[in-house]
C-alpha cells in the first residue's frame, strides 16, 4: 500500500484504527521509503515545536527590552540632542546585557523534556477492547493506569512491541525506571518499529538509575536526526 503524509499524520496523531496501525507498522518494517517519510514528518514537527518556543520568549523579551528604549533613546530625541557616542554605546549595552539575562533564563533542552506520541487505537465507538481502553488511558496522561492496563494485556502478549513500549513509557513517567529499562533493552534488540527511540528511553531508565556506563551506551547508540536525539546530547552532558 502506498501512504502520503496524511496517513502518517494520522498514525503519529493516534488517529488510526487499530487494524490500520498495524497495517502501517508491519508496512514500516521492510518500506525505507515510508520510514523516510516518517523520519521527515517527525523532523519537521520537531522543527515547528521548536519555532514556537521560541516565539513564547518574544513577549517577555519585548516587555523587558521596550521600557530599555524608551528610557534611554525617547527621551534624548523628544529634547532634540545628539546622544554622545559613549552615552548610547553604554545604552546599547545595558539592553544588551537584559537580552542576555533572558535568555540565558530560558531553559535548555531537558532530558525529561522529551515528546511522546499518541497510541494509535484509543477508544472509539465500537472499539472498546482493552487494548484500546489502555491506549486512551495513555494518551489522556493517566500513566499510573495506563501501567496496570498494560501489565493485564502484557501477560497474554509478554512479546508484542507494542504494548512493551508504551508500558515502558508509562512506567518511566510513573518513575519506575528499574522495570521500563529491560522492556528498553528488549526492544532495542528487536526489529518492531519502536527500535530507534526505545535507544533514548533506555539510556533515560538507566540515567534515572544512575548506570553511567549503560546511559551513555545507548544515548550513543542514537542516531543522528533522530527526534530524540537533541535530548540524548542534553543526557550524555549530565553524564560527562
Amino acid at each position: 500500500m502506498t501512504y502520503t503524509y496524511n496517513d502518517i499524520e494520522n498514525y503519529v496523531s493516534g488517529s488510526m484504527s487499530a487494524e490500520e496501525r498495524s497495517a502501517f507498522e508491519q508496512q514500516l518494517q521492510t518500506d525505507e521509503q515510508l520510514q523516510q517519510m516518517l523520519s521527515s514528518y517527525r523532523f519537521t514537527q520537531h522543527t515547528v515545536e521548536k519555532h514556537q518556543q521560541a516565539e513564547q520568549t518574544l513577549p517577555q523579551l519585548q516587555q523587558i527590552l521596550t521600557p530599555l528604549t524608551q528610557q534611554y533613546f525617547k527621551q534624548e530625541e523628544q529634547k532634540a540632542k545628539v546622544i554622545p557616542i559613549k552615552r548610547w554605546v553604554y545604552a546599547l549595552a545595558a539592553a544588551a546585557s537584559v537580552a542576555l539575562i533572558l535568555f540565558l533564563s530560558i531553559p535548555g533542552v531537558s532530558v525529561d523534556g522529551y515528546p511522546v506520541d499518541a497510541m494509535s487505537g484509543a477508544v472509539t465507538r465500537g472499539n472498546e477492547d482493552e487494548l484500546s481502553k489502555a491506549a486512551q488511558l495513555f494518551n489522556d496522561q493517566k500513566y499510573a493506569d495506563a501501567v496496570t492496563a498494560f501489565m493485564q494485556l502484557q501477560k497474554n502478549a509478554p512479546d508484542d512491541a507494542t504494548i512493551n513500549y508504551h508500558l515502558g513509557i508509562a512506567l518511566v513517567k510513573t518513575q519506575q525506571y528499574a522495570d521500563a529499562l529491560p522492556l528498553f533493552e528488549t526492544i532495542t534488540k528487536g526489529e518492531s518499529v519502536y527500535k530507534e527511540d526505545a535507544n533514548f528511553f533506555a539510556a533515560l531508565s538507566a540515567y534515572h538509575l544512575q548506570q553511567t556506563e549503560k546511559a551513555l551506551q545507548y544515548a550513543d547508540a542514537v542516531k543522528p536526526g533522530s527526534r530524540y536525539e537533541k535530548y540524548a546530547k542534553a543526557l550524555k552532558k549530565k553524564l560527562k
